[in-house]
């Protein structure tokens, strides 16, 4: 499989640790230069609804969201472009070289059936059920979806189906994937993957609320956490009877 890195172009330093830290790869990842909202005018930043967004999370989006929300979209415009399932990091990780190698070799033998699968290191309480097993390692599926999206695999079917919900960006795009009642595609994981986010200083932004709190905005957010807290339920109910149908 292809891997690129989504970084940006002045991150010359970034660029060269992560091109160190997955040398061992078969293939070096090609760089996919993203949106830096701070200082870039794209297209796709006109996607963003402050007060949609503010209503889901309480606050307004820092910019360095959306500009990361923006470059994973690229990203999956690329998957489709290639039609091919590819891998996507982000550019500040950390890798054990041995572990990882035996995920992405999980990761390829399924990602047709799945769709999306998580090459990054979970909390052993996050909330999944593992629907196969390889060696020490399990793939799983997400009852819970963490965030960040430092390493994934894509298809092209699930790349097409965030593109065509992503017409608003109304969520960071971790929360967007975490929310799969809104595009329907189930999340899966590999437990242990070998992958966790690096130390370096998030180029995002402040995400704390500013000024006076909002009791319209804290009353929408605490209806948009229940209602996507329940078509989430209901959306892994359906994917698991979909699942035990496909992957056993």
């Amino acid at each position: 499989m292809k891997a690129f890195i989504i970084t940006l172009e002045q991150s010359s330093e970034r660029q060269k640790n992560v091109l160190q830290a997955l040398s061992f790869l078969p293939e070096q990842p090609s760089f996919l230069f993203g949106v830096d909202a701070r200082n870039q005018h794209d297209p796709l930043l006109e996607r963003y609804r402050e007060k949609q967004f503010s209503y889901n999370c309480g606050r307004s989006a820092a910019k360095g969201e959306i500009g990361c929300y923006a470059s994973h979209f690229k990203a999956w415009e690329k998957c489709v472009e290639l039609n091919e399932a590819i891998i996507i990091f982000e550019d500040d990780l950390k890798v054990n070289e041995d572990i990882f190698m035996q995920s992405l070799r999980f990761a390829e033998q399924y990602i047709e059936q799945c769709g999306f699968i998580r090459l990054e290191d979970i909390d052993m309480r996050t909330l999944a059920y593992a629907v196969a097993k390889r060696k020490q390692q399990s793939l799983i599926k997400y009852l819970k979806v963490p965030q960040c999206m430092t390493g994934y695999v894509i298809s092209p079917a699930c790349a097409k189906a965030l593109i065509t919900k992503s017409c608003n960006f109304d969520y960071p795009v971790d929360v967007f994937v975490r929310n799969t009642w809104i595009h329907k595609q189930p999340i899966y994981g590999i437990r242990p993957a070998g992958l966790t986010g690096g130390n370096e200083p998030s180029i995002i932004g402040n995400r704390d609320r500013k000024g006076k709190k909002n009791y319209v905005v804290a009353i929408m957010k605490l209806l948009t956490k229940t209602r996507n807290m329940s078509l989430n339920l209901l959306t892994n109910a359906f994917h698991l009877r979909k699942i035990i149908k496909e992957i056993n």
